[in-house]
């Protein structure tokens, strides 16, 4: 799973950013997305809780769109871990599967499934890393490093000189045991219409939000048991489902009316609460 970044109520987090009394703006997908001529590229890395269940997602979301006519989806998978018996479950994978590497496990279940082609790369990968240049990254990781390491290098996008190697979109999942959060920030310039007028404006990512994210990280206790229940202790057993979906619903909206109200959400399955993360324009954080 990819840790969630504070144990402050997640309506709080979004007060705090977005206390300033503005109408929501909307965010435009880029020409690109309107008519592209080839399936869109994403690097999905991680595996885990939060990522093979995206990936699931991820494949429905590429059947609907080849069936409106759209060329689809392209998915590379990185994971370098291995599927363990606490992992069924609660995740993609079944107990045969246990002792396989998770990317290779996730990605072969979705090929067979929706007669699909995608890659799996069973090892970890570096922010820095060429593969990583796809038109949308994913990270769904344990830990705030690999996060801010990849905030810095997405700093100076790619555009290659194939348009499946422009980098626009990183969308970023962290839970706890009840609660967490998906955030959806773009990499190049962002397209906000309100009212008519066209204003462009870069759509925040994780870090953009959260530069402290390293301090805000919560501890969350390893290593205590590795039974099914211990797992169960950790995370509630829905939060990823939970997070997955509306995730990959906020890039549904994205590819199919090109257009989203929404950048993200903070959820909390302990009370039941759900809170969004508008796009705002000329709004600047507060402490």
């Amino acid at each position: 799973m990819g840790r969630s970044i504070s144990r402050k109520p997640f309506y709080s987090l979004t007060t705090n950013f977005y206390s300033m009394s503005m109408k929501t703006d909307l965010h435009y997908a880029p020409n690109y997305f309107f008519a592209p001529t080839h399936p869109i590229s994403i690097a999905l890395v991680g595996a885990g809780g939060n990522g093979s269940l995206v990936l699931a997602r991820l494949a429905r979301l590429g059947h609907a769109l080849v069936q409106l006519g759209h060329p689809g989806l392209y998915v590379t998978v990185f994971d370098g871990d291995l599927v363990q018996p606490s992992n069924v479950g609660r995740q993609l994978y079944a107990p045969q599967d246990v002792g396989g590497n998770k990317a290779i496990c996730a990605v072969t279940k979705v090929n067979h499934t929706f007669g699909l082609q995608w890659d799996a790369v069973p090892e970890r990968i570096g922010a820095d890393d060429k593969r990583l240049h796809a038109n949308l990254i994913i990270s769904c990781v344990d830990g705030a490093d690999f996060r801010l390491e990849l905030a810095k290098v997405l700093n100076h996008p790619r555009s290659g000189s194939y348009p499946y190697e422009n980098q626009h979109y990183w969308l970023d999942l962290g839970n706890g045991k009840y609660f967490g959060q998906f955030v959806l920030g773009n990499l190049q310039h962002n397209n906000l219409r309100s009212e008519g007028e066209a204003k462009h404006r870069k759509l925040d990512h994780i870090v953009d939000l959260f530069p402290d994210l390293l301090a805000m990280e919560k501890e969350v206790e390893q290593g205590r048991g590795c039974s099914y229940a211990d797992k169960l202790q950790e995370q509630s057993l829905f939060i990823n489902d939970t997070l997955s979906s509306m995730a990959v619903h906020c890039l549904y909206e994205l590819l199919t009316n090109k257009k989203i109200k929404y950048h993200g959400a903070f959820v909390n399955l302990e009370t039941g609460r759900t809170n969004p993360l508008p796009i705002k324009s000329n709004v600047h954080a507060v402490a």
